[in-house]
């Protein structure tokens, strides 16, 4: 009877657990676009919680670090902005644009992603 108590309460506390991350990840999400085709989906998402410490003046909501995920109709990741380490962006400066002809996403001023290989450039 114990053990039987004890699987519930396991089971109970994985379900809130999975519940909790799912709600979560969904509240780092800010914005999201789709292309001209209807093909591809450019989600933004804070690239830090809620809970991360910060220094005083360290700006408004245009300050944010965020990170740029390029999923195609079916929601595999073709490419995200983190994968080239040189191409961070902050919230105030992204601007989606897209060059199907090229098959480039333009995610800011001198930051894309190949909708093909997901190639991040900057």
């Amino acid at each position: 009877m114990m053990k039987k108590a004890i699987y519930i309460i396991l089971i109970i506390m994985v379900v809130l657990g999975g519940t909790g991350y799912y709600i979560y990840q969904k509240a780092l999400i800010l914005e999201s676009h789709t292309s001209p085709d209807g093909s591809y989906e450019v989600i933004i998402k804070r690239d830090r919680g809620f809970f991360t410490p910060t220094m005083p003046g360290d700006g408004g909501p245009d300050s944010l670090p965020v990170v740029v995920i390029l999923k195609n109709s079916s929601g595999k990741i073709i490419g995200k902005s983190s994968d080239n380490p040189q191409c961070g962006i902050f919230y105030g400066s992204v601007e989606i644009s897209w060059d199907m002809e090229n098959e480039w996403m333009w995610y800011g001023k001198t930051r894309t992603i190949h909708l093909k290989t997901g190639k991040v450039e900057c």
